[in-house]
């Protein structure tokens, strides 16, 4: 990983997903350049295929019950997505469904009969059936989501009667309710309130009860320390099942899995970096790990025996790669072998927690230059990670080891609110956003200026991560000698009013149920865009066009006041990209533009 072409066509995996009898394992593998494809895992042998010769979306595929085929996504061209039908033999693909509009999330009715999924009507996305064989779809609900909120998939019930879903429909704050809507349409009642769900339904097998990752509407959205959840599928009672949090939610499909017998609920659950499975008694008990692994448990699937695990595993050193492993205990068994692609034998970085500016030690991950020698001088990097309430974590940062190869000093930091080092810290973040986790990014900047082999010190992030390089090079305008913003936000009131409905809400969860423009001082002091111009350091601008979750207005903001008070500044728009740059020749572009602002501000080589 030398260059940054090998370090962008470095693939993945994702998605995994047991057929019914447990005898192949699909996914997704994520081929740079390319896109997912929807592979196939033969067990006994460990042999895959390829199905499809165009790319699918990145959306779990969904086994018919007999096995014959695999529904999946598509984009079709027009700006909206179709589910096709994948034959598992490899024969011809069938397009089931599809609209101009968003039509995702496919899952298959006990009986094999009918696909649930979630497509918009043009005023919301909602639950909808097809028979597999085609013909008119039918729409299940109403006034679901909206047209910006599609995480969810629709669950069938073990008797394929119900269909659970999660709804906003009760109101655009803090409510992500769990419905029921029977299968013909005729009977829809809300079974949970109160909870902000986090996950989809996960159906016990006798079809009683339903498991859910949440928090209740009261709490601080924690992004990795959630509790889980069980409701009453008949009578709608919740019982928390796990009191002290630390589990993980997902954004697209599982998440939970439930014992064959009904007696174990299967979670993440993310503690001190490393995310591992827990197996959590669903009747009340001790909690326990089922995997030890160090690294990160990326996401997983039970066999339909409940014997064996499917897992999403990465490490500092080794990107995701598929392994099973047995629930009963055991050797992991490596089924892709992404980490081929790779070139070279990482170093794992050193955890090193800091001082802050109160006393509090934030946890960081240092990457150090191959061969380091404490003797020499090297210009250092902190990165802060995005989510906010999320966490950096001990998994695959391919950006952080490249640096360090590089020549740099790279210090990753888990600062005040990150999950993974339990509630009370995980709550330090909430409603003093740009506040405390601002001191923790300058109280890094400040640790590494003060070793005796960093030259000059710089300081970057993305999403969340690039709000805070803001934050940090406003509020220590001499610390950092360079800066690069990841599509941040800056102006509190601009992104909320035109963010998705997740990043909408994700500020109303962390300021009392609030929108900005109702706490207008609370908001300014979270803000940036008003104290751009104590800016000194130069500043390397990045976003895309079609982002929704911090629109691309945000780095407009910046770009232009940086412009107006004459501030070094460059400022770079990736067309068609949303959150996050998916197409190679955008990421190659943007890793070098990245890499040049580096070298020139902090310079190109250790001395």
């Amino acid at each position: 990983m030398e260059t940054i072409e090998q370090l962008v066509d470095i693939p993945g995996v994702g998605f995994p997903s047991w057929s019914p009898s447990g005898a192949q394992l699909a996914c997704l593998y994520d081929q740079p350049g390319f896109g997912w494809q929807l592979r196939v895992y033969t067990l006994a042998s460990g042999e895959h295929r390829t199905l499809g010769e165009r790319p699918v979306a990145g959306i779990r595929p969904a086994w018919s019950p007999d096995e014959s085929g695999l529904a999946i996504v598509r984009g079709n061209g027009q700006g909206g997505q179709d589910i096709w039908l994948v034959p598992s033999d490899g024969t011809a693909e069938r397009r089931v469904v599809g609209s101009a509009g968003e039509t995702r999330s496919p899952s298959f009715s006990p009986d094999g009969a009918t696909l649930a999924y979630i497509q918009s009507n043009g005023q919301s996305l909602d639950v909808f059936t097809v028979a597999v064989t085609g013909g008119s779809a039918t729409q299940r609900s109403a006034d679901t989501n909206p047209l910006d909120e599609p995480r969810w998939t629709p669950r069938w019930s073990p008797d394929g009667h119900w269909l659970a879903y999660v709804s906003s429909r009760s109101g655009e704050r803090n409510n992500d309710d769990l419905w029921l809507v029977s299968h013909d349409g005729v009977d829809e009642r809300q079974i949970s309130t109160g909870l902000i769900v986090n996950t989809d339904a996960a159906w016990s097998p006798d079809g009683r009860r339903i498991a859910v990752v949440g928090t209740t509407v009261n709490e601080h959205w924690y992004g990795d320390d959630a509790d889980i959840w069980l409701l009453d599928a008949g009578e709608g009672g919740t019982t928390r099942l796990t009191p002290n949090g630390g589990h993980s939610w997902r954004l697209e499909g599982a998440g939970l899995a439930w014992s064959p017998d009904g007696r174990t609920v299967y979670a993440l659950s993310l503690r001190n970096g490393d995310k591992n499975i827990a197996a959590v008694p669903a009747n009340g008990g001790v909690r326990a790990a089922v995997t030890n692994l160090s690294g990160t448990v990326m996401d997983f699937a039970l066999s339909p025996d409940g014997q064996t695990f499917a897992i999403i595993h990465a490490s500092q050193t080794a990107p995701p790669d598929l392994f099973t492993v047995p629930a009963s205990g055991g050797l992991p068994r490596r089924l892709t072998d992404c980490r081929t692609k790779v070139g070279t034998d990482l170093r794992p970085p050193v955890r090193v927690p800091y001082r802050s500016f109160d006393g509090l030690h934030c946890d960081a991950y240092l990457y150090l230059p191959p061969a380091f020698d404490e003797g020499r001088r090297y210009p250092g990097l902190v990165q802060v990670h995005g989510g906010g309430t999320n966490a950096f974590g001990n998994g695959w940062h391919p950006v952080e080891q490249w640096f360090a190869r590089q020549g740099c000093v790279v210090m990753a930091v888990e600062y005040r609110g990150s999950s993974g080092y339990g509630r009370d810290f995980a709550g330090l973040s909430y409603a003093d956003w740009g506040g405390g986790q601002t001191r923790d990014a300058v109280a890094a900047g400040e640790w590494l200026r003060a070793q005796p082999y960093i030259t000059k010190v710089g300081i970057y992030g993305q999403s969340y991560g690039g709000y805070l390089v803001l934050h940090a090079i406003v509020a220590a305008p001499d610390l950092f000698n360079a800066a690069i913003d990841l599509y941040g936000k800056t102006n509190m009131f601009t992104a909320q009013a035109h963010a998705d409905r997740v990043g909408r809400v994700f500020v109303a969860r962390d300021y009392w149920d609030r929108l900005a423009h109702e706490i207008p001082a609370a908001m300014k002091r979270a803000s940036t865009h008003h104290r751009l111009k104590e800016i000194k350091s130069p500043l390397l601008i990045l976003h895309g066009d079609r982002d929704t979750r911090v629109p691309p207005q945000e780095s407009a903001q910046v770009a232009a006041t940086m412009a107006a008070a004459g501030l070094p500044h460059e400022y770079v728009v990736y067309p068609g990209e949303g959150h996050g740059f998916r197409r190679r020749e955008h990421r190659v572009d943007c890793y070098t533009r990245m890499l040049a602002w580096v070298r020139r501000y902090l310079g190109e080589q250790p001395g």
